[in-house]
Formats: structure tokens, C-alpha cells, sequence
């Protein structure tokens, strides 16, 4: 069953990001869907949610408001979407609501009203001013970090206030580790999820400007991701949270629980595009035009059958597709194959390569267990005792 799902609100933006898999990659939906998801087709979701909540009764089910940008939709459609929300979260209260927004520019009225709704914000800002503003441009060129901060100061400001679960921002590895390290902890909320680039895959490969060779040699977004873990576990500052850091740790622990682009042992999300159409997570979107479409949509399809699909089936039971060439891997087990879209290739539906980012994750990885492997050995294999002082020391450097 599905565990999550986007409901991409809007097909248009405010901002022009430089990298966006939405507006500025291969995939072209956005210019064959209705620019704003009408209120009726937002219900219709909510209800195909809440009925698949109801029939598997599920703990808990994550709603995430997206698009484009989400703040573009009419405070109205908000209001009537929203009050709906309420009342499906009174009989289910593990429905969750959160938006992802770009914070340029979110109305004092829809501020109100996702703080007296719940519903949490995560903020997309690509780390300090010079690096943001090079990439999450608006249109006419400009960078967008002042805004986003004035809006963000604004937001804790004010009395009701939506909640900021954290930031959002893609790997950049021209900026210093030591200095996106710096960056989150001026941060007011210093929580920040760091992400993978979307735009790798088989037939875009990160080596394609030095070869295969040198790459291999020297993985910049691994050597990146290591660095920066290396200068954070020094740290040792417990305000700092980095969530892929943090559940590779508790993953490595015995945890679970993790972030999507670790272990790869089920992605249990689908997207809901404005037109209504159900789509396979956004991952599948920038291998190639149409990539994520299916045939499927909320008025007329029930979840259920929607997940005997076979590539959601595939995510579903994505644990089970492991590539043969990664099973004998010492990190298979965290890795899972590798971040999903550098496994994918627009000639084939299903991922089932390892990823092109084998060389990033493998220098990531090493990196963390060389660093942390004492204290994850203790609490997996050593006596109570041991367990519990390592705890303590891993509780302490995270």
C-alpha cells in the first residue's frame, strides 16, 4: 500500500530554477496539464486517500502540497481543500500535511490559515546567498535568497505561525563544506535536507564532461557529501540536523526508518498532477518526456488498483530488485542499488540498473563508517554496557 503522496497543486512557478526537474529538464507535463488542479480534482485525491487509509488502516499517511509552487494556488481552493483535510485527519489522525514552497512570497492570509490547519512547511533555499542566487533564479534572472529570508523572518515572527519542519536544498559541490556547514548553523531552523542531483542517470552520466576514468577516481558529489559529513560529525553539534546523515546513522543502528534516497527497500509514494492523473514519483520524471505518466487518475481509479500497476509494483517491492552487481557490495545493504534516478535510462520503464552514482555513494559510505563504524559496531554487536556508552558517544557526536 502507499504510504504517501504529492498533490502538485499548481503546473507553474514563480522562480526558474536552474536544475528543476519540473520545468527545466526533459520532462514537458507541465505544458500538457491545467496550469492550477481545480478544487473538485484536490477532493476527489483526499477522498482516494482516505479511503485507502480506512481499507489497510494505516498508522500514518504523509500529504505533501507541492507543483510547481503551491503558494499559487487561490486562497480560496486552500480554504475549501483545507477544511475538507481537517475533517478526514478527525478520523484518521495519522494524516499529515506538510507543503513544500520555494518562500518567495507567501500571503499573510495563507499563512494564517496553514498555521490554524496544521500543516508544516519545508522551505527550498540551496545554501548561502552566492550559491542560491546562481541557481533558484526568477525569470527575469534575479536571485531569490532575500526573499526567502524576509519571508522566513516574517514567519517567526508572528504569533500563529506555520510550523518550518526545515530546509530543502540540493547538492551544489562548488560550495565549501565548511562553509554550507557555517550556512546551517546561521540558519534560524538549522534542519536542512540535503538531496542528491535528480539529473543524473544512464544516459546523462556525471562523468560525462571528465570520463569515466577520472570520475571514478575522484566522485565529486560523493567527495562532497563525505566532506561535508566528515566536518559535521567534528562538530559535534547536536542543534545541526542533516537528515540524511542522521538516518544513515539510525539505519546503520537498526533503524527503519530513513530518507528516500537511502536502503531503496520500498518507495511507497505516488503524484497526483492537476489534471488529476496519478504518477509515479517525481524520480521518474526527468529520465525523460512523460516519463512519470501512467493511465491512471483520481476520478476514476481506486489506490488499490493503482498499486498492481507494474512499475509502482516495482517500488512497492523495490527491496527486491536489488541490482545482481550490488548484492555483493559491503554497503548493499544501505544503499540498495543507489539513488533512484541515477538507476533509470529513458529506454527502459523499470530502474533496474545500479546507479551512476555507484562511485559517489561508495566514497559517501566508506566515509561514514570510517568515522562512525566504532560506535554503530558497539550498539549492534556489544554487551548492554557497551551498547549503552556508545549510545551515549554516537547521541553526543550526531
Amino acid at each position: 500500500m502507499f504510504g504517501s503522496a504529492i498533490l502538485k497543486l499548481t503546473a507553474s512557478c514563480n522562480l526558474d530554477c536552474t536544475y528543476c526537474y519540473m520545468f527545466n529538464l526533459k520532462d514537458r507535463t507541465f505544458s500538457r496539464v491545467p496550469r492550477l488542479m481545480s478544487v473538485e480534482t484536490a477532493l476527489a485525491a483526499l477522498n482516494r486517500i482516505e479511503r485507502h487509509i480506512s481499507k489497510h488502516e494505516l498508522g500514518r499517511f504523509s500529504l505533501i502540497l507541492h507543483g510547481g509552487e503551491p503558494s499559487l494556488w487561490p486562497i480560496g481552493f486552500f480554504r475549501t481543500f483545507l477544511d475538507s483535510a481537517a475533517k478526514t485527519q478527525h478520523r484518521f489522525p495519522g494524516l499529515t500535511l506538510d507543503m513544500q514552497t520555494n518562500g518567495v512570497l507567501l500571503r499573510p492570509e495563507l499563512i494564517r490559515l496553514l498555521a490554524e490547519r496544521g500543516v508544516t512547511l519545508g522551505i527550498s533555499l540551496d545554501g548561502p546567498k552566492y550559491a542560491n542566487d546562481s541557481h533558484r533564479i526568477d525569470r527575469r534572472g534575479r536571485g531569490s535568497y532575500d526573499r526567502v529570508v524576509k519571508t522566513v523572518e516574517a514567519l517567526l515572527g508572528k504569533k500563529k505561525r506555520p510550523t518550518i519542519g526545515g530546509f530543502l536544498s540540493v547538492a551544489h559541490p562548488e560550495i565549501p563544506p565548511r562553509q554550507f556547514l557555517d550556512w546551517i548553523a546561521d540558519l534560524p531552523i538549522p534542519r536542512v535536507d540535503v538531496l542528491w542531483p535528480i539529473e543524473f542517470n544512464h544516459d546523462n552520466p556525471p562523468w560525462r564532461q571528465v570520463g569515466l576514468e577520472a570520475y571514478r577516481r575522484a566522485p565529486r558529489y560523493g567527495m562532497w557529501f563525505a566532506d561535508l559529513f566528515e566536518e559535521w560529525w567534528r562538530r559535534d553539534d547536536p542543534n545541526i540536523q542533516i537528515r540524511i546523515f542522521v538516518d544513515i546513522l539510525k539505519v546503520l543502528c537498526g533503524s527503519a526508518s530513513h530518507v528516500d534516497s537511502i536502503v531503496n527497500d520500498k518507495l511507497n509514494m505516488l503524484v497526483i498532477n492537476t489534471s488529476g492523473a496519478i504518477e509515479y514519483p517525481d524520480y521518474f520524471r526527468a529520465r525523460c518526456d512523460g516519463g512519470s505518466q501512467t493511465a491512471y487518475n483520481v476520478h476514476e481509479h481506486d489506490l488499490d488498483q493503482v498499486a498492481e500497476d507494474r512499475v509502482f509494483f516495482f517500488c512497492l517491492n523495490l527491496g527486491e530488485h536489488i541490482p545482481s552487481i550490488c548484492r555483493g557490495c559491503v554497503y548493499a545493504n544501505l544503499c540498495g542499488g543507489g539513488f533512484l534516478p541515477g538507476r533509470m535510462t529513458a529506454r527502459k520503464t523499470l530502474p533496474r540498473e545500479r546507479s551512476v552514482l555507484c562511485y559517489d555513494h561508495f566514497v559517501f559510505y566508506s566515509r561514514i563508517l570510517d568515522l562512525a563504524g566504532p560506535y554503530v559496531r558497539a550498539i549492534r554487536e556489544g554487551t548492554r554496557d557497551a551498547r549503552r556508552r556508545a549510545c551515549t558517544a554516537l547521541h553526543s557526536e550526531v
